[in-house]
């Protein structure tokens, strides 16, 4: 791997911890770089990255390549196979997720927001992570979006520049984005919702 690359790895790994958009071993994220990826490790310490915790796997599916690997592979993989993206963030972003479980679509109401995300959809596999059920979904919602949210679980967010370095810094972008709006839009809703108790009393 080039060191430009690993250090971007890093720095989006040490900023999602930083911005508490992924617990300490949580979230994944990736590059496509020919016919593979670079991907983090699974259980990885996203903010203390190093050389061994990112993995080049095929972009097909080798058992004895991907061990170790995010099992968040599967979905990496399909999003490769099915969409534009040369890099995908997938994180939890916390105000993100409570909205998935009561929108089935995330429309932003703030400029930013609106004019990075026209619809955010929602999707709901029966099985919602590190499953061909759970790739296929998120695949298909990214094919017209930049960003999908699995319900319950947290957003994956797709970059199509050229540059892997530049492609996994706006994915990165992008997600703290989608936060940022789901943030704004979960606490103009739990304003009115205070506002519409107070008034019927």
């Amino acid at each position: 791997m080039k060191a430009k690359l690993y250090l971007t790895f890093q720095q989006v790994g040490a900023d999602l911890f930083a911005a508490g958009l992924a617990s300490a071993t949580s979230g994944n994220y990736s590059v496509r770089v020919g016919e593979g990826l670079w991907i983090t490790r699974s259980g990885a310490q996203k903010a203390h990255l190093t050389p061994e915790d990112i993995m080049l796997l095929p972009l097909e599916s080798d058992p004895e390549k991907d061990r170790g690997a995010s099992v968040e592979r599967v979905i990496h993989r399909a999003i490769y196979h099915q969409t534009d993206a040369t890099a995908v963030v997938h994180a939890h972003p916390r105000h993100a997720i409570a909205l998935s479980f009561h929108l089935d679509a995330i429309e932003p109401i703030d400029l930013e927001g609106r004019y990075y995300f026209e619809r955010i959809p929602v999707v709901a596999p029966k099985t919602l992570s590190g499953t061909q059920e759970a790739a296929e979904a998120v695949a298909e919602a990214l094919e017209q979006h930049s960003a999908c949210v699995v319900r319950g679980h947290g957003a994956f967010v797709k970059s199509s520049l050229e540059a892997p370095e530049q492609a996994l810094l706006q994915a990165y972008s992008l997600m703290t984005s989608l936060e940022e709006a789901c943030e704004v839009l979960f606490l103009e809703r739990l304003w009115w919702g205070g506002r519409s108790r107070a008034s019927s009393k």
